[in-house]
Formats: C-alpha cells, sequence, structure tokens
C-alpha cells in the first residue's frame, strides 16, 4: 500500500507537463508556426523528462541498485535535455509574445483617434 501511494504522490508532479503539452499541441494544431513547433517539441521533452525523473528513476534505483556514479551520469544527461527543451519552449514563448505585440500595435494604430 505504501509503495502504491509513493507512486501516486510521484505522479501528480506529471500533471501540470501533461497540461502545458496539450495546451501546446491544440496551439499547433490550430497555428502550424515556428512558436507552435517550438513550444510543443520543448513541452514535450519537458514531458518525457519528467516521466524520467519520477517514474523510470525511482524504478531504477529500487530495482537496479544502480551505484551513484551511474545515477549521476543518467541525471547529468537529463538535465541538459530538459535545459535544451527549456530554451525551445521559451524561444517559443518569447516569439509568441512578441508576435501578439506586434499584432496588437498594429491593430491599435488602425483606429482614428478622437478630437475632443
Amino acid at each position: 500500500m505504501n509503495s502504491l501511494l509513493s507512486t501516486l504522490v510521484n505522479l501528480i508532479s506529471i500533471i501540470s507537463p501533461v497540461i502545458i503539452f496539450g495546451a501546446c499541441c491544440y496551439f499547433l494544431s490550430k497555428k502550424s508556426a515556428v512558436e507552435a513547433i517550438l513550444m510543443t517539441i520543448g513541452s514535450g521533452i519537458a514531458l518525457l523528462t519528467t516521466l524520467f525523473y519520477s517514474v523510470l528513476m525511482p524504478f531504477l534505483l529500487g530495482d537496479r541498485h544502480l551505484v551513484y556514479t551511474d545515477v549521476s551520469k543518467y541525471y547529468t544527461l537529463i538535465g541538459v535535455i530538459s535545459f535544451i527543451a527549456s530554451l525551445c519552449f521559451a524561444a517559443g514563448f518569447l516569439i509568441l509574445i512578441i508576435n501578439t505585440i506586434k499584432k496588437n500595435t498594429v491593430t491599435h494604430d488602425q483606429f482614428p483617434k478622437s478630437i475632443d
């Protein structure tokens, strides 16, 4: 029972990456643009690394009895991959913000100003 509860607590950390990935996939389906692609790639890789950290790594540590050097190598590799995924997501999000601000500025300048 304690093992089941521990597994469920570990799976709580997967909820937000799943929601973000789903939102990015929805955005990509509605608008195929560079920012949507970057955000989807970044959030997908982030979801995979979260799954690795919360599901696979505890299994490997408990079942395989890995030594610290092996565990450290896995964590370092996944940390670098996670950093690259975060950069992809951040770049896509920044492009989305810049494009949205540009679009709002153009729309704002189209309306005549009142003389009152």
